[in-house]
């Protein structure tokens, strides 16, 4: 499904991804995993078309995205200061990620995450654990060919990451969605994912 060849990422001289290489299978679940600032969410970035690299590629379904802007690669990403909108109330937030907004699907997918009912609250309103699955519902409403996760559990306690990560599997699983999640906590890493992928402080990732 997913296929990152040889992705290669500079900062001001300083390598960050040294010819990575990445594959990922159709509704697999890979989790990242290494200590902060060895390139995790850099790469999560390449994939997206968010950060753009010195060579590589990315593939997906078998088709080069490389070239193509974030918002025609059908890539979904949930970062970790979840990015939700104040303004808006939680079905505002849900209906910016749909072409069409639709309060049926938005409802169906708020049920999904255990937060029906929820279309009216307001943002500043929830919990961590709940800000997060609003996050999560509006990825998924937009329906990507792969999710990317980037430490969406790490400022929540250690029973409500674990707990949350169970729920975010069963979701992931139940839509068959092919997604990569990235964090340092290896319980997290067991709790949510297929396969564990190592990054080393350096560079490279290796499958």
């Amino acid at each position: 499904m997913l296929e990152v060849k040889n992705a290669t990422v500079s900062f001001s001289g300083k390598l960050i991804l040294d010819a990575v290489n990445l594959s990922v299978g159709d509704s697999e679940i890979v989790a990242l995993l290494g200590p902060s600032g060895c390139g995790k969410t850099t790469l999560l970035r390449y994939i997206a078309g968010l950060e753009k690299g010195s060579g590589g590629e990315v593939l997906i379904a078998g088709k080069d995205v490389s070239n193509l802007p974030p918002e025609k690669r059908s890539v979904g990403m949930v970062f970790q200061n979840l990015a939700l909108f104040p303004h808006l109330d939680v079905a505002g937030n849900l209906a910016f990620g749909m072409v069409i907004p639709e309060a049926e699907k938005i409802a169906e997918m708020l049920g999904i995450v255990n937060l029906a009912g929820f279309q009216e609250r307001k943002i500043e309103t929830l919990s961590g654990g709940e800000g997060q699955r609003v996050a999560l519902a509006r990825s998924l409403l937009a329906e990507p060919t792969i999710l990317l996760l980037d430490e969406p559990l790490a400022s929540l306690d250690e029973d409500l990451k674990l707990a949350l990560a169970e729920d975010v599997r069963k979701i992931l699983k139940d839509r068959g969605i092919t997604a990569i999640h990235v964090t340092h906590d290896r319980q997290v890493a067991k709790k949510i994912s297929d396969r564990i992928i190592e990054m080393s402080e350096v560079t490279q990732a290796e499958d």
